[in-house]
């Protein structure tokens, strides 16, 4: 495989006021958005790129994935992690392609391009993707749009995520947290929050630990996730890693909760406790098993995705954890990414008092479809 990698690194719901007051520590200071060591999007085509009609038939679904910084799930504020989801229920392969933010597009009705996130600040999600697609010539039909408490709570609802945070990284984090303590602080003075509060969301939201396998709450996630201190890159570097790890961690509970088998393999003789699901057999109750155990991320976003399409995003994680179990490797291995555009290194262009990357859109998408539809044979043993 050329131009990306697969993700190698790595090995209850919270209550809702500990989520919105720690959200206030965070919220003023969090910037656009972020797998470390992504690898580059490139310019070069696959001779075995599917057309998006063979990546339907082959069982492909894909979404546009928004995350914002404000407080609701259909636009209004900066809709920071831009990312195309692809997932095949037949190979168990996940590719998450993260777009910057600072990318310029054409926009209908404004004289010069506009950053990425402007169709949602000024609409949602609908013409968000209806922009993209006009942009880059890609049939992406479906959303998954939430705000960044709605994925913090996600993220916290599967037990948090373990990435490689740097020593710089913390040190980002934490001063962030500590800017917004004297605010905090002003409301327990004022009898707007209890004192016992703000010396929870000091212990809790403070990040004493860094290197591998660093464990991260949902709200530490998602600020460590849109740190931009060192450049817009790097933070979506950070975000992909937020998300592919937030993908591992559904799939562990699965994993968990089932043990999956196929037609080409024995059916085992012990589950220690764990349903038995065939998935090349799997019955309308094992359906709904699965279905419950990934129902948190659809309840918590505002999305367009049909029925049949959960069941196959359902499907896609159920074969990703069993292909990664007979391979004796982490499912992250079966995640690959890359971020976009192929213009992401390049100087900003300054257009209408904006800073940002103007790009070829035909190069774009050609390398765009080679890296979402390539069929690279994952779905064999």
């Amino acid at each position: 495989m050329t131009g990306w990698k697969q993700r190698k690194r790595m090995s209850p719901w919270i209550l809702i006021r500990r989520i919105w007051i720690g959200a206030i520590l965070l919220t003023g200071l969090l910037c656009p958005l972020a797998v470390p060591a992504a690898a580059e999007a490139t310019e070069e085509v696959s001779d075995t790129v599917l057309t998006t009609e063979e990546a339907l038939e082959k069982g492909w679904v894909d979404f546009y994935l928004i995350c914002n910084e404000g407080m609701g799930n259909q636009g209004g504020n900066a809709g920071n992690t831009s990312m195309v989801v692809a997932m095949s229920e037949h190979t168990g392969t996940i590719r998450l392609m993260m777009f910057a933010w600072d990318t310029f597009v054409e926009y209908e009705g404004y004289d010069l391009p506009q950053k990425l996130d402007m169709a949602y600040r000024n609409v949602g999600p609908e013409e968000t993707v209806k922009v993209f697609n006009a942009n880059f010539d890609l049939g992406v039909e479906k959303y998954l749009s939430l705000n960044y408490l709605n994925l913090a709570t996600l993220i916290d609802a599967y037990g948090g995520i373990n990435v490689e945070v740097t020593r710089a990284e913390r040190n980002a984090l934490n001063s962030m947290v500590a800017a917004k303590k004297e605010n905090i602080q002003a409301m327990a003075d004022a009898n707007l929050l209890e004192q016992i509060v703000v010396e929870m969301l000091a212990r809790e939201y403070y990040l004493n630990d860094f290197g591998p396998d660093t464990h991260l709450n949902g709200l530490q996630a998602v600020g460590f996730g849109w740190l931009q201190y060192d450049s817009v890159y790097n933070c979506c570097e950070r975000e992909v890693e937020v998300v592919a790890d937030l993908f591992r961690s559904v799939g562990e509970t699965l994993s968990d909760e089932v043990v999956f088998y196929t037609d080409d393999a024995e059916k085992p003789e012990l589950a220690d406790n764990r349903r038995l699901i065939n998935l090349d057999d799997v019955s309308d109750e094992d359906m709904t098993f699965m279905r419950q155990a990934i129902s948190p991320i659809f309840n918590t976003a505002y999305h367009n995705l049909t029925e049949e399409e959960i069941e196959s995003i359902t499907l896609a994680m159920a074969r990703i954890s069993y292909k990664a179990a007979r391979q004796g490797v982490n499912i992250l291995d079966r995640i690959e990414y890359t971020i976009f555009p192929l213009e992401v290194h390049e100087p900003y262009v300054k257009l209408g008092g904006n800073e940002g990357h103007l790009v070829d859109y035909e190069a774009n998408s050609r390398a765009m479809r080679s890296f979402l539809y390539m069929d690279d044979g994952l779905d064999e043993e």
